[in-house]
């Protein structure tokens, strides 16, 4: 059999593709894949109309991933192998985004991984994560931090590697996802980014010139609160409401039966109690996003001097 065309590296795995993954960095280390992704040519039989986002099966040799546009992606057991199938009128690059974060996400719990619904950057050399609910605000402050200067990690997705006390952030891919008018207020127009595949996706801003590789001590978790206020700031977190956040960000919704394992809750746990956390009050308007990431960095810099 011959070798796929495509070699990646995502998320710290080795991943080799008969297509290219858009924002995933060529391998350069030679060995063998850790994972195999595929095109498939005949999608199974899907036994109700999706309505959600995604539906997300367990069958007896993996796991099935349904998407509402007839996009199709096929786990198999050990996360060994990726099948992907999507409609002949869809560009491959459109299908292949469907594997960057979600499915990822969940091909890294299955290998025993933790995986946050969360952001991450390198401030200071110190690598962070941004928690909080979809559209607080996690993808527009790696990428205001980009645009500082400072690298990005990942972007929706977090992998955490669990060294006992202390954790691992693995860099994920260079794309972050950016809403219209997020775009608009940090380049200038709406139409500065290219749009990841349609008019109802988002804008893709690649960060591949401010993108780091590897894996990187976790120093600092911020939760973005959604409170509001006047002037963005950043607020102590103890450990028990810093537990909690990280429970709501865990991506325990991409599993099978909707539960989190006692590991992962005594994972979690740990992080809380290791892993120094605040909360980030941010005011809603745009115009007020660079005094928040002076606020984020001020924040974290009095711990680095």
């Amino acid at each position: 059999m011959s070798k796929p065309p495509f070699q990646h590296t995502l998320y710290g795995l080795r991943v080799e593709s008969d297509f290219p993954l858009p924002g995933a960095l060529e391998s350069s280390t030679p060995g063998p894949a850790d994972v195999l992704v595929r095109r498939a040519q005949n999608a199974r039989p899907v036994a109700s109309h999706v309505t959600n986002v995604f539906e997300l099966t367990r069958e007896d040799d993996g796991y099935v991933f349904n998407f509402p546009d007839g996009v199709q992606v096929v786990i198999n057991r050990d996360a060994t192998t990726i099948d992907v199938s999507w409609p002949e009128a869809f560009a491959t690059e459109y299908a292949a985004t469907y594997l960057m974060n979600v499915v990822m996400a969940f091909v890294m719990r299955v290998r025993g991984h933790e995986t946050l619904h969360a952001s991450a950057a390198l401030i200071g050399g110190a690598a962070v994560a941004f928690i909080g609910t979809s559209g607080a605000g996690k993808s527009t402050i790696v990428a205001a931090l980009a645009l500082r200067g400072f690298n990005v990690i990942s972007e929706d997705v977090v992998a955490i590697i669990d060294r006992g006390v202390k954790f691992g952030v693995v860099s994920a891919h260079t794309h972050v996802r950016l809403w219209p008018d997020v775009t608009a207020f940090l380049f200038g127009s709406a139409d500065a980014l290219p749009l990841i595949a349609n008019e109802e996706w988002k804008r893709r801003f690649d960060v591949r010139e401010h993108f780091a590789q590897g894996v990187f001590e976790l120093a600092r978790i911020y939760s973005i609160d959604d409170r509001g206020a006047s002037a963005p700031r950043v607020e102590a977190l103890d450990g028990k409401d810093a537990l909690l956040e990280l429970i709501a960000a865990s991506y325990k919704s991409a599993a099978p039966d909707l539960t989190m394992s006692p590991e992962e809750f005594e994972r979690l746990g740990r992080i809380a109690r290791h892993v120094p956390a605040r909360l980030v009050v941010p005011n809603a308007e745009l115009a007020t996003l660079p005094a928040m990431i002076d606020a984020i960095v001020e924040d974290l810099g009095a711990d680095l001097e």
